[in-house]
């Protein structure tokens, strides 16, 4: 995606109701927009996280004096689910319990909590736990479509899994026995996002994965499956989107119309 239609998307993408006008009006796929939307509220939560929890306590006693949860995390613009887990801490619970009572909400004593975490968290798109395992669902599609092309191509190699079980350090989803040819480039690894590549996001794993990658096991190649700015840099490696696997087109089109919205 060329920069300034990616930032004329990004600049006008506030909630899910964006992601459908949006795709119509610029012709990408809901799950690309959808992508795009989940990474900006993710890092504009990162930025709001020190400044929200610096009035905690006030916020603490709003909820006290009536207010609701979904009523502070929309006076604040936080996410329900991390409103939540800021009432909670308030009443004394641990990051384990609260983590643990977000997956057994019945458990809740308090019938007022009980019911406010349970809108909290059927509200939330973006850091509920059902959210988390929906993000976690597409990540784990992508990497099938990458380990169907190497079976249908009858390669060798390595899962990530199976290197961590010899207790090896960090390492791609898939190292290559035999390195392989694709636009001049001999790959030797291949990482699957199941992200758009923006700028913070292709910067993070650039350091943290990718360079390493490159030192560690020579050239690889990137998949963003739901897109990439044209000018990412990428320095050893190359970078590839949906369209290099297009002859899996059903489950491609299942990636993509796995929104994590309900």
């Amino acid at each position: 995606m060329d920069r300034q239609t990616y930032q004329k998307i990004y600049s006008s993408l506030h909630d899910f109701k964006d992601v459908f006008r949006l795709s119509d009006e610029y012709s990408e796929p809901l799950g690309t927009l959808a992508t795009i939307l989940n990474q900006k509220i993710v890092k504009m939560t990162r930025f709001k996280y020190r400044r929200i929890y610096s009035r905690e306590q006030e916020l603490f006693l709003k909820w006290k004096q009536g207010r609701s949860i979904l009523d502070l995390a929309e006076y604040t613009g936080f996410p329900p689910t991390l409103m939540a887990s800021l009432v909670m801490k308030n009443c004394e619970l641990s990051r384990k319990n609260i983590n643990w009572l977000f997956k057994n909400i019945d458990s809740i004593e308090s019938r007022r909590l009980r019911k406010e975490v349970k809108k909290a968290l059927e509200a939330d798109h973006f850091f509920s736990p059902h959210a988390h395992e929906m993000q976690c669902k597409k990540g784990q599609m992508g990497e099938s479509i990458i380990q169907k092309w190497l079976d249908d191509r009858e390669m060798s190699y390595c899962t990530e899994e199976e290197i961590r079980a010899q207790g090896d350090g960090k390492t791609p989803d898939f190292v290559l026995e035999k390195p392989i040819s694709i636009d001049e480039f001999k790959v030797s690894w291949i990482e699957s996002k199941a992200l758009f590549g923006d700028d913070f996001e292709h910067e993070h794993y650039m350091k943290k994965q990718f360079s390493e990658y490159v030192d560690l096991f020579g050239e690889g190649m990137v998949i963003y499956w739901y897109g990439y700015l044209d000018d990412l840099p990428a320095n050893g490696y190359m970078v590839k989107n949906h369209s290099f696997f297009n002859e899996y087109k059903q489950e491609i089109d299942e990636l993509f119309n796995y929104l994590v919205y309900w």
